[in-house]
């Protein structure tokens, strides 16, 4: 199994290795799934509560920041076609982040349906500030990584709440 590579045999058991395997599987980018697992499990074992834990903690912060970036970006800038693909990123991240907000009151309420149906929102909003860069007139697109790792975040999250809510 070449994929499991990725994930550091040291840090987890397992069980908990099998987990991450099969949820990175499940997104455009296993090595980026499986490092952001692997930078922030806390312990060798943990179960999908954990993982979806994490996923949810880190889409809220690449969200927040991205948000924040791109609104540092729109602030400095004159250009009239930047501005407006900006502007759209900023009301997408604004309401990624308020999502991502929600699903987070909801896991630690331990309402997982609720939790999962405020992440399924994200997609939508995230493609927008995707999109915009190829609308023309297409200025430079400042925040394509962003826009990637935010999109596999969000993958991950949703494949991890579906994953939690069918374990229950």
């Amino acid at each position: 199994m070449a994929a499991s590579a990725f994930i550091h045999p040291a840090l987890s058991d397992e069980s908990t290795r099998q987990l991450i395997d099969k949820i990175c599987r499940s997104v455009e980018e296993y090595a980026f799934c499986s490092n952001t697992f692997n930078q922030n499990i806390k312990g060798s074992s943990v179960n999908i509560t954990a993982l979806t834990q994490i996923t949810i903690e880190q889409a809220l912060n690449n969200s927040t920041n991205t948000h924040s970036f791109i609104f540092g970006l729109l602030s400095n800038t004159t250009d009239p076609a930047e501005k407006n693909a900006l502007t759209t990123c900023e009301n997408a991240y604004r309401l990624v982040t308020s999502n991502f907000n929600e699903a987070t009151m909801h896991f630690f309420e331990g309402d997982y349906g609720s939790m999962l149906d405020s992440e399924r929102r994200s997609p939508r909003a995230q493609e927008s500030c995707i999109t915009i860069f190829s609308t023309p007139p297409t200025p430079p697109n400042p925040v394509a990584d962003r826009n990637r790792q935010m999109r596999i975040l969000i993958a991950m999250a949703v494949v991890t709440g579906m994953e939690l809510t069918t374990k229950l």
